[in-house]
């Protein structure tokens, strides 16, 4: 069934596929590599989440990470999700976020996301907020491209997740049936000796997450072959 609500929406360019065919940065790979031996440090309440995600998505297209405003915890899902989907080749699978506002990247979620080994560049002409962020610096697919328009969520073909604490925080997911994964808001610490640290941790726990929920979808769908050439 189709919903189509009137939303700021930020989405990922379709035309990814040669992104998949290209490695990572040498810096975001050693993150990767390093990201993948800490899945059990996952609470095992989210990991009942994040495993019941990873098998709605093996049979669908695309995620949507969702809150009220769209600049740093789902813009980060965002990101993570997508680069998690070319880590384990999950090819033909795509992340978008969405908010009730257009808002420019927050600066310290491009810095956090550049010290993790994304290529991040200020484009005056790149949008949102000029930040073009992708996994190879030699090829610069933008992970993010931004649009103010009405948007379609085709629920048979994906997942809407919500990812905030707060009811008066949640956006779409109000409106959908939707997965509750929240992550807590870092914007209480900005301006303070802690931002840093904050967006530290916040990355390496939705890294974590995102890549083991892909791991997860890769099995899954190994197992769905096996069982097909079997049969």
């Amino acid at each position: 069934m189709k919903y189509v609500v009137a939303l700021a929406v930020i989405f990922l360019s379709l035309n990814t596929a040669h992104a998949q065919e290209n490695r990572f940065n040498a810096e975001l790979d050693k993150f990767c590599n390093g990201v993948i031996k800490e899945f059990g440090s996952i609470p095992a309440e989210r990991k009942i989440i994040l495993d019941e995600l990873a098998k709605q998505l093996s049979g669908k297209k695309y995620v949507v990470f969702t809150c009220n405003t769209n600049s740093r915890r789902t813009l980060m899902l965002q990101v993570w999700a997508q680069t998690s989907f070319y880590y384990y080749s999950l090819f033909g699978k795509y992340a978008f976020s969405l908010g009730n506002t257009v808002t420019d990247v927050y600066p310290g979620v491009a810095g956090i996301l550049s010290e993790a080994g994304f290529s991040v560049n200020y484009l005056k002409s790149a949008e949102p907020n000029g930040y073009v962020i992708s996994i190879n610096k030699d090829y610069p697919l933008n992970i993010l491209s931004s649009k103010n328009e009405v948007g379609t969520i085709d629920t048979a073909k994906g997942i809407v997740v919500n990812i905030c604490f707060e009811d008066e925080e949640q956006g779409a997911s109000t409106a959908f049936s939707h997965i509750d994964l929240p992550y807590q808001s870092p914007t209480h610490f900005e301006q303070t000796p802690q931002e840093r640290q904050k967006y530290r941790e916040l990355n390496r726990q939705i890294a974590v997450e995102m890549l083991y929920m892909s791991e997860k979808i890769k099995s899954i769908l190994v197992e769905r072959d096996k069982g097909i050439h079997n049969h």
